[in-house]
């Protein structure tokens, strides 16, 4: 992808979720992604198009940020779709001021290819092992009764709290990056998904894994460009700080790889990202003492 991003000039071909996607269907053909192929290739499509076009009407600000969050949110909820990853792809535009509606297109033309790779590799699997990937076949997380809407709600002011302070953290450090595409899907998983989001209750090394993927994203990209050995390596040295702290947080790949989105990156990348990490964790564990106080009063 990188190597087509840079012949066609079309540097969005390089959707920085693309590595969190990938590195999921493509090491567990049951994962909930890899066994929806269609909302896989769409889904952040249908999230990326209202992201150009908030990003065409409204300036960046709190309208327009929650503007975008909600479509995202709409758009996963109507479809049922499991690709949280989507918010990412319509939350970019408004962070890197993208307007072209090329970028729909070069997202369709990278997840498209994931899913396409993913239903190949279902039709070659042995009969057995093509219908546990089948989603017809019912699986424990398809017995299990979804959440209701209500049941949600929860979420809603640890979210809130979160967005205005990283809103706030954005004019104090002047940059978007502070609230980083990547960290919303993070904080979504975290907040309304916690007892099911695999990275809950391991803060530091999601703040550490963050860091040193931003670092190394970054770090590459000024000294090799943009390039297919810089996109390897980085999801490599990404890979690799999952492996040692033993953390299953796909959005890592993220922050690798948006250095390669961003027009001349430098080193106050990982800074900013970092900052914006650290505010979410305070949220989160503010909103577990607050749970854990309000369930059980002394």
């Amino acid at each position: 992808m990188t190597a087509l991003a840079r012949a066609s000039g079309i540097s969005y071909l390089l959707f920085p979720e693309l590595g969190a996607l990938a590195s999921v269907v493509l090491a567990d053909p049951l994962s909930s992604w890899a066994r929806s192929p269609k909302l896989l290739a769409l889904t952040p499509v249908l999230t990326a198009a209202p992201g150009v076009l908030v990003t065409r009407t409204l300036p960046y600000g709190p309208t327009a940020l929650i503007l975008d969050l909600a479509i995202c949110l709409l758009v996963i909820r109507l479809l049922r779709s499991p690709v949280i990853p989507a918010i990412s792809a319509g939350v970019l535009p408004l962070v890197l001021g993208i307007t072209s509606f090329l970028y729909p297109v070069a997202i369709l033309v990278g997840t498209g290819g994931l899913a396409l790779i993913v239903m190949l590799r279902s039709q070659l699997m042995p009969p057995l092992a093509r219908a546990q990937v089948s989603p017809s076949v019912p699986t424990i997380s398809t017995l299990v009764a979804p959440k209701s809407w209500l049941q949600r709600v929860p979420w809603l002011l640890p979210l809130a709290v979160f967005l205005l302070g990283a809103l706030v953290m954005v004019q104090l450090l002047g940059s978007h990056l502070v609230l980083y595409p990547p960290l919303l899907v993070i904080a979504w998983e975290m907040l309304a998904n916690a007892d099911e989001c695999p990275w809950q209750g391991r803060s530091l090394a999601v703040l550490v894994v963050t860091a040193g993927a931003a670092v190394a994203g970054t770090v590459l990209v000024l000294a090799l460009g943009v390039s297919p050995l810089a996109a390897f390596l980085a999801v490599l040295v990404t890979a690799l700080l999952l492996r040692l702290a033993r953390l299953r947080c796909p959005p890592a790949f993220g922050l690798a790889l948006l250095p390669f989105l961003i027009p001349a990156p430098t080193l106050a990348y990982p800074l900013l990202t970092l900052a914006g990490t650290t505010w979410l964790i305070l949220v989160v564990k503010l909103d577990q003492i607050l749970k854990i106080r309000f369930c059980n009063p002394q």
